[in-house]
């Protein structure tokens, strides 16, 4: 029902009122705006004994409803009717207090036009309201009874009707092309209606008017509503918003007509009640078809007003596309109450329940009528709150099956949340039905199945099916900002990546978030279901990425649970029930279900809390059972039945138990599972669970292509290992790096197991070589099977130069030409043999990449002459020797075989020497470094340079910049972490303005925090040792201020002020402001060398910049800097001395420029001795007594008035209390 509008200042008790009297109608004031017209409308009514008819508007209501100055045609006086009858309505009947919603029916008629409408037959108000209704569907106003029958009267008959707070009562209601009109009684509506049959048996004039109960038709949500007495009675019926059954559980059946006037009023309602379905049905299917069509024959469906207060709204909540906007007129159904009692709260509810649905980009939004009060026309935003659904989030929609009812209900739920119903009709349900799914469809556009419910005819869906949207390529983050709004996500904290070049590729990598620990539940559901469907991702990667918040939690709804697979077949068929499982182990099937380019998912260190609990007993039941990683069950479970394509499976860094070997063995041990690999690196196995995961992988050895095991607690035992590798002709990958073993002489891998295989991969770092297993890593070297090994790493295997040497010529086919294979030996052993490696070095026989991290050299010379041999070497082209250690600092000769290496090899490529700053050990070249990059100056084939951690500081960044400002080969170096201040920073920025190669340079973040810390320290320090005065200074300086305000000035020139903690803070923000500018130009000066890198065309070259932009100001030290900032420091006020406020205190309230002082309690004033001070000659010894002639010389300038008196000093007493014997030792 519409709500009960309250007056300001009254009660909200109904009160009776004469809608005759002069005083109702001024109660009315706000209709009534012709004032020049109100004297002669007064007469009027006079003249015809103050008859008011409810259907007539009256005089006073005719000049607001003609906007454009016309007089309204029931305006004219009533005299001139052949059939003037006399008043019969009750003096005291109530006035409606809401107003009426027919108003634009009665703007258009011309005031010439009321004579033809006063020679009407019969001259009744009613008369005036049906021609009026006729003139707005186009009949012209001269229309008398003689083609009254041209306007269709679609039904009609009596109706038991109830409205707001006014009880039942029986009324005729007829309806017409553009109407719904209420008479209260048949003989009335068929005086106007001559196609009514008249009652027969009874007068055509009753002692009743032609009129209905004062509250027909009430107004909720407007306080200036328009209330014409006759439009309360009918109801446009493009007003209408919707008519509905209501199912109340009465003994009869009721049907409820909700309307929207959008010009003046806001929203009401009427019910109609009757004993027979049938009728019921009539009058309700009869308003549902004349209101739609009413509403097809409207040119503007929404006024510009009411669509400019949706977009507000919905741009505010930043979900308005133009493209995606649409608006439907709706009601939201109340709950059904079997009270016959209604109150005004419940009058109240009808209003707030009218909505505009705006389906929005990515959202629902239900925005509440706004409040038409406002005098200017604008409107309000009412009390009501609007509500936003997502879209993705929608759980079912349901609509009359028949179509017969403007019922339906829309179901939202959040994931872990109860749904959120909300009942609703509008004429419009289908429409709505239609654009939901379309919007949902948009926001989806890869989904082929629906996650909500739908109870409706399937043809309100089917229009939609052919609606796609192919356009761009953005169909991921589309889904995944929608997602994200709907679970009110923040989306930007959301981090990930597409990896084009990796195997399997493209793959989607998800990485830890931008701006908190770890991913919240509604973050991570909302990437994973965006990522389901998904056919352009290959791998998916979910690395490092903290799963917790999905595991072990669980949804007892299923309204995102896959029950099939991507072609349609039902998982259930071959038990698998997600149901009982968690939201990880669902979102996982279904990523794994729902995609048929899937090949691998990576999982590695996602549940890095984990911790098995392997104690469960079958007595204790099953609470207590390990739920596992429920990874390896949501997707070894599809593989068993090759129901996914998903085979390559990464668990490193998950621990497993019992459970997941439990879900994992099985599988294994069926051959069409054709798993392509597990890995399970770190995840806590024992002897037991590596022995069982390769013995079943035996039956996979026709598709398993990786084996890792590494990094797992148990042990292998060698003739079962050799025996379960044997079986795995399709191998590429082998890692078993740090895994321990049993003893024995026998190789870890056979040479005829290796022989066997085709390797792209083999790591065995941190496991002890021996002679056997070295011998048959060399001959598979050797063989042409290991052609495809692309990567060797033996690092920690306690190799010796010589044995890396063997490996070294092993696996070179033709001397001099470079092997494309990764060799990584780091932290071995290279002081016996060294020379080998080096000889292997110098006679070409190396690989194309090789890493020796991590090398401690016991003497200078061995490191020296790997040097030497790299400076003729043309096989190497990547070559890592950082971390390297040396007894000390480098000294002249290694580093010039360094600057030889920069200046004659013509092969390398990438190049890294960083060095390493740990807590326990820091290992670097020293000093002699920056001599050694000087050779860079000519070289042309290195393109990358690693150079960190070497501590180059200023001086090293100077010659890092003469090398920039010359070289023309180098594209990226990485120079961060060598405690290069501002200074040395301006410097490379001012060499890179002269070098168009450079395409990558740090920015130097850590150096500039290093750099500001210590800054900061060394001035806090510095301000520490200024304000460390002894007590001697400081009572110097008090005394010394004290005479001065006594008008005996010094001559001393003031010290340098102390630096203060503002003079800190401009300090560093100085600081911190040049590196922003010189950052801002190394990024300039990079974006134009990355131009000219792509081949861009008219790039303006260092002549086009101007002199600021290549060296705005000369490098300052951070010292320079400080001197700078303090010469700009504006002078400070002192803080007061306690110890003047101590002489305040002790004077009193004297003015020192009234008293006088004695001659003799000018003995009491103690001598004062300070540096530098004019004073110092009126005392003799520190802490003595002046001679005679002193205080003669000083008594006559006090008499001359150098000093004031003080009266409240007498001879002999001490100036302060603190003065005392030894107190002030002046001495130094």
């Amino acid at each position: 029902m519409a709500p009960l509008m309250k007056e300001s200042g009254t009660s909200g008790r109904r009160k009776s009122m004469n809608v005759f009297s002069r005083s109702s109608l001024a109660g009315l004031s706000q209709i009534n705006t012709d004032v020049a017209n109100d004297e002669g409308e007064k007469k009027d009514k006079k003249k015809r004994g103050k008859r008011t008819s409810m259907f007539g508007l009256g005089p006073s209501a005719s000049s607001d409803l003609s906007h454009d100055g016309t007089m309204s045609p029931v305006g004219s006086d009533r005299s001139n009717s052949p059939k003037f009858r006399p008043r019969t309505l009750q003096k005291n009947r109530p006035v409606s207090i809401f107003g009426s919603l027919g108003r634009r029916s009665m703007n258009n008629v011309e005031e010439v036009e009321t004579e033809n409408l006063a020679t009407s037959a019969p001259d009744s108000p009613v008369d005036k309201l049906w021609e009026g209704s006729a003139f707005e569907q186009g009949v012209s106003p001269n229309t008398t009874t003689t083609n009254i029958n041209n306007n269709t009267v679609r039904h009609h008959g009596e109706v038991q009707t109830t409205i707001g707070l006014f009880r039942k009562k029986k009324e005729y209601l007829v309806l017409t092309d553009t109407h719904l009109i209420r008479y209260k009684s048949q003989s009335r509506a068929a005086e106007v209606f001559p196609k009514i049959p008249p009652v027969y048996g009874r007068a055509n004039t009753t002692r009743h008017p032609s009129t209905a109960s004062l509250g027909s038709l009430h107004e909720g949500q407007s306080g200036h509503s328009h209330t014409s007495a006759e439009t309360d009675n009918r109801i446009p019926l493009e007003q209408i918003v919707s008519a509905y059954r209501v199912e109340d559980g009465r003994p009869f059946f009721t049907a409820e007509v909700v309307y929207l006037d959008e010009n003046y009023a806001g929203a009401g309602s009427i019910q109609l009640m009757l004993h027979d379905p049938e009728e019921a049905d009539l009058w309700l299917s009869s308003i549902r078809g004349a209101a739609q069509k009413a509403r097809l024959l409207q040119k503007e469906p929404y006024a510009h007003r009411v669509i400019q207060y949706l977009v507000n709204i919905v741009s505010s909540l930043h979900d308005y596309d133009v493209n995606h906007f649409q608006v439907f007129r709706v009601v939201r159904r109340q709950t059904a109450t079997k009270s016959t009692r209604v109150s005004s709260d419940d009058l109240h509810k009808v209003g707030s329940s009218v909505y505009y649905m705006v389906i929005g980009l990515h959202s629902l939004h239900m925005i509440p009528v706004p409040d038409f009060s406002d005098s200017t026309g604008r409107l309000l935003i009412p009390k009501a709150r609007k509500k936003a659904y997502g879209i993705v989030t929608l759980f079912s929609m349901t609509i009359n099956n028949k179509g017969e009812d403007d019922r339906f209900e829309l179901a939202f739920r959040m994931p872990l949340q109860e749904v959120t119903k909300v009942e609703l009709a509008a004429f419009a349900n289908p429409d709505i039905v239609l654009a939901l799914y379309r919007a949902w469809q948009y926001l989806k556009p890869l989904w082929a199945d629906h996650t909500f419910l739908y109870n409706g005819p399937e043809a309100h869906l089917s229009n939609g099916e052919d609606f796609m949207d192919y356009e761009g390529d953005d169909w991921f983050e589309r889904t995944l900002v929608a997602y994200c709004i709907a679970y009110g996500c923040n989306a930007s904290n959301i981090i990930y990546a597409i990896d084009l070049e990796g195997e399997d590729a493209p793959q989607f990598k998800l990485y830890p978030p931008a701006s908190a620990a770890a991913y919240s539940v509604y973050e991570l559901l909302a990437i994973m279901r965006a990522l389901r469907y998904n056919e352009e991702f290959r791998s998916i990667s979910f690395r490092d990425v903290n799963l917790h918040a999905l595991h072990g939690v669980h949804d007892t709804k299923t309204d995102h649970m896959c029950h099939k697979t991507w072609d349609g077949r039902d998982i259930s068929r071959f038990l698998i029930n997600p149901y009982p499982r968690s939201l990880l182990y669902r979102e996982v099937q279904a990523l794994a279900l729902k995609s048929k380019a899937l090949r691998r998912m990576d999982f590695g260190n996602t549940l890095p809390q984990r911790r098995p609990k392997d104690t469960y007993d079958l007595e204790t039941g099953d609470s207590d059972k390990d739920p596992g990683c429920e990874v390896i069950g949501a997707i070894l479970a599809l593989c068993k039945e090759q129901l996914t394509n998903v085979n390559w499976i990464v668990l490193n860094g998950i621990e497993l138990g019992e459970t997941d070997l439990e879900e994992m063995l099985p599988v294994l041990n069926r051959r069409r599972s054709a798993v392509r690999a597990i890995e399970c690196s770190r995840c806590g196995l024992s002897d037991r669970g590596i022995v069982q995961l390769l013995s079943h992988m035996e039956k996979q050895n026709a598709s398993i292509e990786c084996v890792n095991i590494s990094d797992n607690s148990g042990r292998i035992d060698l003739e079962r290992f050799s025996a379960s590798m044997t079986r795995f002709s399709r191998i590429r990958r082998l890692d078993i790096s740090r895994i321990t073993r049993t003893s024995g002489d026998k190789p870890l891998i056979a040479a005829e197991v290796l022989l066997s295989w085709k390797l792209e991969e083999l790591t065995m770092n941190g496991v002890p070589i021996n002679d056997e297993t070295l011998d048959a890593i060399a001959s598979y070297l050797k063989s042409s099977m290991s052609d495809n090994l692309r990567i060797l790493q033996m690092d920690q295997c306690n190799l010796n130069g010589s044995q890396v040497a063997i490996l070294m010529r092993a696996m070179t086919r033709v001397p001099g030409e470079a092997r494309e294979l990764q060799l990584h030996v780091s932290a071995n052993r290279f002081e016996r043999g060294v020379g080998d490696i080096a000889a292997a070095i110098k006679d070409n026989c190396t690989p194309a990449t090789f890493v020796a991290r991590m090398i401690e050299f016991e003497k200078e010379e061995h490191f020296r002459e790997l040097l030497g041999a790299l400076r003729t070497n043309k096989t190497i082209r990547n070559l890592d020797i950082s971390k390297a250690s040396l007894p000390y600092d480098a000294n002249t000769e290694t580093c010039d075989a360094l600057r030889l290496v920069f200046a004659e090899n013509t092969t390398l490529q990438d190049l890294d020497i960083s060095g390493e700053q740990a807590h326990l050990e820091v290992t670097r070249f020293g000093i002699g470094l920056n001599h050694a990059l000087t050779g860079l100056k000519e070289n042309t084939t290195l393109k990358i340079l690693r150079i960190e951690y070497q501590n180059l500081g200023l001086e090293g960044a100077n010659t890092l910049a003469s090398v920039l400002e010359t070289n023309t080969g180098l594209v990226n170096i990485h120079c961060e972490h060598n405690d290069i201040n501002l200074q040395g920073f301006t410097t490379l920025v001012n060499a890179l303005a002269k070098n168009y190669t450079v395409l990558e340079l740090p920015s130097m973040q850590d150096d500039q925090s290093a750099s500001m810390k210590r800054l900061s320290v060394s001035l806090r320090e510095t301000r520490n040792t200024s304000h460390s005065l002894t007590r001697e200074k400081q009572v110097k300086n008090t005394m010394g201020r004290t005479l001065t305000k006594f008008g005996v000035t010094s001559k001393t020139k003031p010290p340098r002020p102390d630096m203060t903690p503002q003079d800190l803070e401009s300090v560093v923000r100085v600081l911190g402001e040049r590196w922003v500018t010189e950052i801002q130009r190394m990024l300039m000066f990079l974006n134009r060398n990355n131009r000219i890198a792509s081949g861009e065309d008219n790039v303006d070259g260092i002549e086009a910049l101007s002199e600021y932009q290549l060296r705005p100001t000369t490098a300052l030290s951070d010292g320079g800097i400080l001197e700078q900032v303090l010469n700009n420091t504006t002078p400070r006020a002192d803080l007061p001395n306690p110890v003047d406020e101590h002489v305040i205190s002790k004077m009193g309230g004297l003015s020192v420029t009234d008293a006088e002082v004695t001659k003799g309690e000018l003995k009491s004033i103690r001598s004062i001795e300070s540096e530098n001070d004019t004073m110092s000659t009126l005392g003799t010894e520190p802490g003595g007594n002046r001679s005679e002639s002193d205080k003669e010389a000083y008594r006559k300038e006090v008499e001359a008035g150098n000093l004031p008196s003080l009266p409240s000093i007498t001879l002999g007493d001490n100036m302060f209390e603190l003065d005392g014997p030894g107190l002030f030792n002046m001495e130094d």
